[in-house]
């Protein structure tokens, strides 16, 4: 009994001892998928970064022969290799292949011609008194000279991408096709790896340099002036006599500087003017000091708040400047309509808004006017009083800048 007990617990041990062994299998199976498809994940990350770091150095080597072209005039070239680090493959190689030359066309200033030599990079055989020869063709010229494939073409182009430490290396050389395989053209540039890519266009390489200048130029601003048109219209509370006045639409431009170069800081003046038929026209001249509101660099790829406060001058003329006159007529009043002279008048205002800047380019605005010397005008009422100050008009207003 003890016994037949004895095994059956021996068994169950047993047991359980397989299923945990089964268990732990299956998790170190897990892990090692895991650990392979992160490995993989890493890899196709890394294969990416190098492809643009190595498209930019293809860049920089085509720039510097459209500054320093390597030949007098065009020349027929052989993109005889082209070799890549260990462990990317021939999928690398092509690219590569393929965007120098798309490059290359689209900068006939470097000199280089690409021309295809279908033997050049094949394997060829030639025997002579010294022996018989096993190469490509690119590295046995003489034999390409005995079988006519040169294709009009003396010289080969070697492309050599390494990596080294931290930097990508370009070794490019260009050499003569002739027996001793002379170099005539060699230069080596190296990029960190870590730094990204300048992705410039083909149909316009620039340098390093000219590419990081129109970046910052692009982000703090491209130009400090700039020249504002807007169009705006101005309404009026309504007066003691229930009395609406005419809303006053309004036409400026003018200038804008910015005072910081992250646009922080802008100022503007402007001059316009209107016309309504039937009740006469006016001009107007304001100065304006706006301040970002949204961070402290005006931004590129989101609309940028701006708070302004502004001095205005208005001279309206015709019917439309009896909106701003006091229900008593003064001795300059009676002058006028005595001699039939046109009514007018003029003011200044004080103003605080808001404006929203889409890249310094668009602009949408709202704000509200103090008009100091409007004290009595029956049709002039007021929006919003803060103490002694008064504001009178709500302004809205579309900015469009060159």
């Amino acid at each position: 009994m003890t016994t037949t007990r004895s095994r059956a617990g021996a068994s169950a041990a047993l047991g359980a001892l397989l299923v945990s062994a089964t268990a732990l299998a299956g998790a170190d199976a897990s892990a090692t998928d895991a650990e392979r498809l992160q490995v993989e994940t890493l890899r196709a990350e890394i294969a990416s970064q190098l492809q643009l770091q190595a498209y930019d150095l293809v860049d920089e080597l085509v720039y510097g022969w459209t500054q320093r072209p390597p030949f007098g005039e065009p020349t027929a070239v052989l993109l005889a290799d082209v070799s890549v680090p260990v462990g990317f493959g021939s999928g690398l190689q092509a690219l590569l292949e393929n965007h120098f030359a798309s490059v290359i066309l689209k900068n006939a200033r470097s000199s280089v011609v690409l021309a295809h030599c279908p033997m050049c990079t094949q394997v060829v055989v030639h025997s002579g008194a010294r022996g018989t020869v096993v190469a490509r063709g690119i590295d046995a010229p003489e034999t390409l000279a005995v079988a006519g494939g040169l294709s009009g073409s003396r010289h080969a182009l070697f492309l050599d991408f390494e990596v080294e430490g931290s930097a990508l290396v370009l070794r490019a050389r260009i050499t003569s096709l002739e027996k001793s395989l002379p170099i005539v053209f060699a230069r080596t540039i190296s990029t960190s790896t870590a730094s990204p890519a300048l992705l410039r266009s083909p149909e316009r390489l620039k340098s390093a340099d000219e590419a990081r200048q129109e970046y910052l130029d692009a982000l703090q601003g491209r130009s400090p002036i700039s020249f504002p048109i807007r169009l705006g219209v101005r309404v009026y509370a309504r007066g003691n006599d229930q009395l609406l006045a005419p809303p006053f639409p309004w036409l400026s431009g003018g200038v804008e500087a910015a005072l910081t170069q992250a646009r922080a800081w802008t100022a503007s003046f402007l001059v316009g003017g209107n016309w309504m038929p039937g009740l006469g026209y006016g001009l107007m001249g304001q100065a304006r000091l706006n301040r970002l509101l949204t961070g402290e660099v005006a931004s590129l790829t989101r609309p940028d708040l701006y708070a302004f406060v502004g001095l205005a001058v208005l001279s309206i003329s015709g019917n439309a400047a009896l909106t701003f006159r006091s229900d008593l007529p003064t001795l300059a009043d009676l002058q006028a309509l005595a001699l039939g002279t046109e009514p007018h008048t003029a003011f200044g205002t004080v103003q605080l808004g808001l404006e929203l800047r889409a890249k310094n380019r668009v602009g949408v605005g709202a704000m509200v006017e103090w008009l100091p010397t409007i004290t009595d005008a029956p049709m002039i009422g007021d929006y919003w009083s803060l103490g002694p100050i008064h504001f009178q008009s709500f302004g809205a207003e579309v900015t469009f800048c060159f």
